[in-house]
């Protein structure tokens, strides 16, 4: 497998042959999945740049990223455990899909109903924007529809549709557009939130049913190494890397929430550009190592040529897209507007550059998967939030949206160099058995 992962170059090819093995294939499908998500949502936020002001952008950003916070942290980490079980689960598929979104969806509504009555404390401006009534209902739906689309993307990899991906996001992204579009036609209030939702629950109805009544009886029925799988098995690996789950969806989408109580709604709006495209630089060397976690499932021995094989990659990928946004960050931000290319630029240089560091230490915790070490999952992601998290609160009074930036720029630079030295002393002893 291990072989197969790193995949030998076939004469007259040269390297392109690498990028066709599958394992790297379908890490290029989730990259471009991503790439076209982001461009797309990039629209998206133009436009609504252009047709609210910053303060309605900002209140209604830091909903969607609380949404999505709360989605993400209450799918219990169904998302890896999925990606990491259903390449092997043979039989079992369809018990653990249906399990994994019973309890997503049952955990998801109650967080969000929590969180929506709890919105005169911690949220007092949504509230004011919107009622408390609609915030109710806007969460109890939301956090349920959120959650299961983080977790289609990794399903749909772990059953070997990862070339679906990309058309999926396509259209849930058009459709967010149109939706916007006709939200501010006829003046709806909180018309951004609600496109976002809207499209959503269309991507989960649709993707949901084909994966129930097409993709897995067809995966259950293909011949294909078991590994016994058990609740208390899943339990254990979802359990370390939610723990660690739950710190990193903190600081990707609490931080809105956080620019909103603490410098204003306009900095809240800004910040979710800048972190749109900041994130997309993220997300390729997400959708490499999903792919690798998906197709080493079955090699943990390997795990470790397959990480060198797809950091490579996204290496490669990431360093021209990162000198893009530093070198343009002012032009590119005041396509929105010069409000944003104000209190964004230096944002969105410190955030891009720290998209290089994130290579080593996603890689790591994909790694991390493939082999159970579990304890990797948990300091690795709660490490870098915290500094990302206690940074910005520090620095954001004083140095507006530049804290942020240089608080994420160190958080990941501080892990990446622990994690390059210590893993150079793991390459040296045994692998735990798993």
């Amino acid at each position: 497998m291990s072989q197969q992962i790193e995949s030998t170059p076939r004469k007259g090819l040269g390297a392109l042959s690498a990028w066709t093995a599958p394992v790297h294939r379908d890490g290029l499908a989730l990259v471009l999945s991503s790439g076209l998500s982001s461009a797309v949502g990039l629209l998206y936020w133009i436009l609504v740049a252009r047709l609210f002001t910053p303060e309605v952008a900002g209140v209604n950003s830091a909903a969607l990223a609380t949404l999505n916070m709360l989605g993400a942290i209450a799918h219990l980490n169904m998302q890896n455990a999925l990606l990491r079980f259903v390449p092997v689960a043979g039989t079992g598929t369809k018990r653990l899909v249906a399990g994994a979104y019973a309890a997503a969806i049952t955990t998801a509504a109650l967080t969000g109903i929590v969180f929506a009555l709890g919105a005169p404390v911690w949220a007092p401006e949504m509230v004011a924007v919107a009622g408390l009534g609609a915030l109710v209902v806007f969460f109890a739906i939301g956090t349920p529809l959120m959650s299961i689309f983080d977790v289609q993307d990794n399903l749909l990899t772990g059953l070997g549709r990862a070339m679906v991906v990309p058309v999926e996001n396509l259209v849930f992204a058009l459709l967010k557009i149109g939706l916007l579009v006709l939200a501010a036609s006829v003046a709806i209030p909180g018309g951004i939130a609600l496109s976002w939702v809207i499209a959503t629950a269309v991507a989960v109805l649709a993707i949901s049913s084909w994966v129930f009544v097409k993709l897995v009886p067809r995966h259950a029925a293909v011949p294909t190494t078991v590994e016994p799988i058990t609740i208390k098995g899943i339990a254990r690996f979802a359990g370390a890397d939610y723990t660690g789950s739950i710190f990193w969806q903190c600081a990707i989408y609490g931080i809105p929430l956080l620019a909103l109580s603490r410098i204003g709604a306009g900095y809240a709006a800004t910040y979710q550009i800048v972190w749109t495209m900041a994130m997309a630089l993220y997300l390729v060397v997400t959708g490499m190592t999903q792919s690798m976690v998906a197709h080493a499932a079955n090699d943990p021995a390997g795990a470790r040529a397959a990480r060198r094989a797809t950091s490579k990659r996204a290496l490669m990928l990431t360093v021209p897209a990162v000198a893009v946004l530093t070198l343009g960050a002012h032009p590119i931000l005041s396509i929105f507007g010069g409000y944003y290319a104000e209190t964004g630029t230096w944002a969105l240089v410190l955030c891009a550059l720290s998209a290089l560091p994130n290579i080593v230490t996603a890689s790591a915790l994909a790694m991390a998967r493939v082999q159970r070490r579990m304890a990797v999952l948990i300091v690795v992601p709660a490490t870098i939030s915290v500094i990302v998290i206690a940074g910005s609160w520090i620095l954001m009074p004083a140095w507006g949206l530049v804290g942020v930036g240089a608080s994420w720029l160190v958080g990941q630079s501080v892990v990446a160099a622990v994690l390059t030295v210590t893993e150079r002393r793991h390459e040296r002893e045994p692998l735990p058995a798993a």
